[in-house]
């Protein structure tokens, strides 16, 4: 199942600071320490601001201020934070991180990840201002992206990062005042954005496999140019590529995702961000021929079996949220 912002501690830590916070001292700074342990460098004179916005799947949080040491220790596995990753986007100043015994240093353009899921551990310079973007580990996967070779990895960002910033900075501005339909196209334009950042990084790795590695992104390119294709599947795939079924599954073995999945998983993503947007002006069968489902029936039976409920179910869930008042 595709990991979303609804588990309770999550949905606690992204409300607090919706509309930005100010923090004045260690006692305040312990107040957001619940999937951390955060120590500042200043026990006196600690000032740093906060600020939070979030959609389904995507939570960002924006910290500028006075430097802290961020631990991820044992006591806080097995929470929901360990089904995402963190991307964090140095606007200002610079940080250390570990995990998995490696060491990384990101300065101002920055960007650095880090896995929840395991103990790291961070250490902000006063004056840094990152952006720290959670994303979804099994979206991430769906999309071609080996989230395991990202614990404490650290690149330049390049032309592409300026782009995310701006995005962001906009964000941050309407946070709260934004309609439902923006946001839903604000997050869809943030995970491109990061999707394109981690592919262009993890086809730096010098890999021992490099030859695997360039077919396993002609099969996520073909995928890309043809998933709303009903007839579209693993078999074609091949074709395309001129190998075997077998093959192209095993292009993947090893991973947490089949190229079967990676397939399904981008028709469902384009159908879940129909489903947000269209509301009722669309039928269940039009959405599912246009994001490359045969069928309303197989569309239905895919959806519930990755999200645990039917699109009919989550759209009515959308659209009842959609009408509550802004959130605070």
């Amino acid at each position: 199942m595709v990991q979303t912002l609804t588990d309770q501690g999550i949905q606690e830590n992204r409300q607090q600071h919706r509309h930005g916070v100010l923090l004045l001292s260690e006692a305040a700074l312990l107040t957001i320490s619940q999937p951390w342990k955060l120590v500042p460098h200043k026990k006196v004179g600690f000032t740093a601001t906060v600020q939070s916005w979030y959609c389904e799947r995507l939570l960002l949080t924006r910290a500028q201020g006075d430097g802290t040491i961020m631990y991820r220790t044992p006591a806080h596995l097995g929470d929901a934070y360990d089904d995402f990753l963190v991307v964090v986007l140095v606007h200002e100043g610079g940080l250390t991180c570990q995990q998995g015994g490696k060491t990384s240093t990101a300065r101002r353009g920055d960007i650095v990840t880090l896995l929840p899921r395991e103990i790291h551990e961070s250490n902000a310079l006063d004056g840094t201002d990152a952006t720290l973007l959670y994303v979804p580990i099994r979206y991430l996967e769906g999309r071609g992206i080996a989230t395991g070779k990202l614990a404490a990895a650290a690149w330049p960002g390049g032309p592409l990062l300026k782009a995310i910033l701006a995005l962001v900075e906009s964000t941050m501005e309407m946070a709260g005042e934004e309609s439902p339909g923006q946001s839903i196209h604000v997050e869809q334009a943030l995970l491109e954005l990061v999707v394109g950042q981690l592919s262009a990084y993890l086809a730096t790795l010098a890999e021992e496999d490099g030859a695997a590695e360039a077919l396993r992104k002609r099969v996520l390119e073909l995928i890309a140019e043809n998933f709303t294709n009903p007839d579209y599947d693993v078999d074609a795939i091949a074709a395309c590529m001129g190998a075997s079924r077998r093959f192209v599954y095993k292009l993947f073995e090893g991973r947490e995702v089949s190229v079967a999945t990676l397939l399904r998983s981008r028709r469902l993503d384009a159908a879940e961000v129909l489903l947000r947007t269209h509301g009722r002006d669309a039928t269940l069968a039009k959405i599912a021929r246009a994001s490359g489902f045969a069928s309303a029936d197989s569309f239905s039976r895919a959806y519930k079996d990755s999200r645990g409920v039917s699109p009919s179910a989550f759209r009515t869930r959308h659209r009842a949220e959609a009408l509550l008042p802004a959130r605070p």
